[in-house]
């Protein structure tokens, strides 16, 4: 069985719907465009089983039961206006009454569904000369050659399919009328053989929907990428190796780093110097670490004056500042006596001596002429 909405059944429905041809008449049963349009809209909702009962919203029971009583023919009254054509259906389906009007407006035809009682119009419009072809027009029935004067309608499905553009066209049509009326009036009909399709404005709203939503999530759901079929370059840097141990994940910085501060006494520092005549001890010509004591604490430093300062230590090792059994230096920024600065050669003979003003180390700007330093007895 063919569905419901398909043209063969249509065209069917709309030969069996014609109006009884008289037998002395002599004009068409279908002239215009309009008419055509109309008589396939009915056809098509007589297809899932609407009921026809009458061309206006305030029919009258006589007019409703002439319908009945001539279905599926249509009363010879049902296009008498030129512009416009109305139907009023009833389905089983329904306790509701359904108003279709089809009207001409220049070349376009608009078909408008409502739902008495919902009070929301469906609507849709059709360029005439896109689905009908005028030069099929008009239409006669064919009447039976014995004199009679019966009708043979069984050439008439050819002829109305004539009057579209094409199979195709008409089933373009009958899918607009599906989808635009039949479904929005009677949601979820039931019938054999007809299934609901979804609408090319509402597709193209849910595409559009989806597309914004991959735009707006494009992170988190990204589409897969094409292989790239060009080789990767070359890295700056090796690949790293297999075996190489993985990377330490950095520290994650607080909010507040630990304080740090500048070793400006040197405390974290190794001693410069250590005892005289062994490694690391006082630089050669008798220079001394000066204020070295002065950086530990007391009771805490190699040279501490707590421990005694007038007893050599425990061994006879001289301490720095001391350099002796007995000495009284302590290494600090006052040394004393025994500190190596008062000891070997001074002065400023040619015995490779020093000039007390410039010991060696210091930094000395001369101050007289000559490079002589102030006015010292080395001027005269």
């Amino acid at each position: 069985m063919a569905p419901p909405l398909s043209p063969a059944t249509i065209l069917s429905n709309m030969a069996a719907a014609l109006p009884t041809h008289a037998k002395d008449d002599t004009t068409s049963d279908l002239s215009s465009s309009l008419d055509a349009v109309a008589l396939f809209v009915h056809a098509a909702m007589i297809s899932v089983g609407f009921r026809l009962l009458g061309f206006s919203e305030d029919s009258k029971p006589e007019e409703q039961a002439e319908c009945q009583s001539l279905a599926p023919r249509l009363p010879g009254t049902w296009n008498r206006s030129l512009s416009s054509h109305c139907f009023v259906y009833a389905h089983e389906q329904s306790s509701m009454r359904f108003v279709i009007r089809v009207d001409r407006m220049g070349s376009k035809i608009e078909i408008r569904g409502l739902g008495v009682g919902d009070e929301r119009i469906a609507r849709f419009e059709i360029t005439t000369r896109d689905f009908v072809s005028a030069a099929a027009l008009p239409i006669r029935i064919t009447m039976s050659e014995d004199g009679k004067g019966e009708e043979d309608r069984s050439d008439l499905p050819e002829k109305l399919k004539k009057v579209f553009i094409s199979e195709e066209r008409i089933a373009d049509l009958a899918s607009l009328l599906k989808v635009n009326i039949i479904q929005r009036l009677v949601p979820g009909l039931q019938k054999e053989g007809y299934q609901e399709e979804e609408n090319p404005d509402d597709r193209a709203a849910r595409q559009d929907a989806d597309e914004a939503g991959r735009r707006a999530g494009g992170s988190r759901n990204p589409p897969p990428m094409m292989p790239d079929p060009m080789p990767q370059p070359a890295q700056p840097y090796p690949y790293p190796h297999d075996l190489d141990p993985p990377a330490r994940r950095p520290i994650p910085a607080g909010d507040f780093p630990p304080p740090d501060f500048e070793d400006e006494y040197e405390i974290n520092r190794h001693p410069r110097g250590g005892l005289p005549g062994l490694v690391g001890g006082p630089n050669p010509g008798g220079r001394s670490d000066y204020g070295r004591s002065d950086l530990y604490p007391a009771g805490l430093g190699p040279d501490d004056p707590i421990r005694g300062s007038f007893a050599p230590p425990l061994g006879g090792l001289p301490r720095p500042g001391g350099r002796g059994p007995g000495g009284f230096g302590t290494g600090g920024m006052h040394p004393t006596f025994d500190d190596p600065l008062f000891q070997g050669p001074r002065g400023g003979d040619d015995e490779g001596g020093y000039d007390d003003q410039a010991p060696p180390g210091a930094r000395w700007d001369p101050v007289g002429p000559g490079g002589f330093g102030g006015f010292g007895g080395d001027i005269i």
